[in-house]
């Protein structure tokens, strides 16, 4: 996708498609614009845009956090927002990026931030460090969300009303041991 590039936060003002391959299986990426942690009535179109996006694609989802708090939106805001967000993506599998690790390591982060987490890691949600300026973590943040996916992708199919037919068509045949 054709996306805007600038070193200040909202610079995505409608959702971006792009495509990229993943295990020799092509795949759908959508960046969304930013979400600002305000009531649904006071959101603006761009905003319900993201959020519509977010509530009804089968996707996984990544939540960028911006450690350095350079993006003008304090840690606590910035979870705050996640936590308001999250029930939308309760059958969905997420991912937290901790952007900007060339700014501030996640060791340096405040004890209470580590602490907040360290508790969304206990819930199941993976926090990765990244650094979209050094594209450290990148590759690692991709492997992760596409083998997330993938993963519920297949289960959902083996649990759907045709998996007996799939799973009737395999065969597993093992080598019989030299005599």
């Amino acid at each position: 996708a054709d996306v805007e590039v600038q070193p200040y936060a909202f610079t995505t003002k409608s959702l971006f498609v792009g495509h990229m391959f993943y295990k020799y299986l092509p795949w759908q990426v959508v960046d969304t614009p930013g979400i600002l942690d305000h009531s649904l009535e006071e959101r603006n179109t761009i905003e319900m845009q993201a959020i519509t996006a977010l509530a009804h694609l089968r996707a996984a989802v990544l939540y960028l956090m911006d450690g350095s708090e350079q993006c003008g939106h304090s840690f606590a805001e910035q979870l705050a927002l996640f936590q308001s967000l999250r029930p939308l993506f309760a059958r969905k599998p997420l991912i937290v990026l901790l952007n900007k690790i060339d700014v501030v390591k996640p060791d340096d982060l405040a004890p209470e931030y580590k602490a907040e987490l360290e508790k969304l890691v206990a819930s199941g949600v993976p926090v990765l460090p990244i650094s979209t300026l050094t594209e450290e973590g990148l590759a690692e943040a991709k492997t992760e969300a596409c083998d997330r996916l993938l993963e519920q992708r297949v289960e959902a199919k083996l649990r759907g009303k045709n998996s007996s037919r799939i799973i009737d068509r395999l065969h597993l045949a093992m080598p019989l041991p030299d005599r």
